[in-house]
């Protein structure tokens, strides 16, 4: 499936997506937490991490919308490298993570680990289509990373939003 280049923008970013859906949108994006809960990392947690089995991370999935739902994020965070007024922010979980990067002023880099177009039947019902931009991030802070991203956005809808903002 060829991107448009909207979705491009979107599959390749290394600065805020958060930014970048309310400069299409013209609205404030925000962010509903579906769960939330701080778990110990097993193998595959602590590999995406780079820490150990067992260290406690916060896992969160969200909705971010502007009126509508504009994508599903999967995020971790490892609790031990995040400083208190960061991991209060994140715990309070309906704040997107750009905005509390900005808010503490934390020097970070994104790093696109990969994207794809994938059909995922089980979102239908929640998004109405079956086709997703799914694309997966680290965001580092310090040299370690701060969090592994994982989100999931409409090709459709967001299709439809940027030809008729764009």
């Amino acid at each position: 499936m060829e991107l448009n280049p909207f979705l491009k923008i979107l599959a390749t970013t290394d600065g805020s997506v958060t930014t970048i859906l309310e400069a299409l949108t013209g609205k404030e994006v925000k962010v509903r937490t579906l769960a939330q809960k701080v778990v110990k990392a097993d193998e595959r947690v602590a590999e995406l991490l780079e820490i150990d089995v067992g260290d406690f991370v916060n896992w969160r999935v969200v909705e971010i919308l502007a009126d509508e739902i504009l994508a599903l994020a999967v995020s971790y965070f490892p609790i031990k490298s995040v400083f208190n007024g960061v991991r209060e922010d994140l715990m309070r979980a309906d704040v997107p993570i750009g905005k509390i990067i900005r808010k503490h002023n934390l020097e970070v880099r994104r790093d696109v680990n990969w994207f794809e177009v994938r059909r995922i039947r089980g979102l239908k019902e929640k998004f109405g289509e079956e086709y997703f931009l799914v694309r997966n991030y680290n965001i580092f802070h310090a040299g370690k990373i701060l969090f592994n991203i994982t989100e999931y956005f409409p090709v459709e809808r967001l299709t439809r939003m940027f030809l008729k903002h764009g």
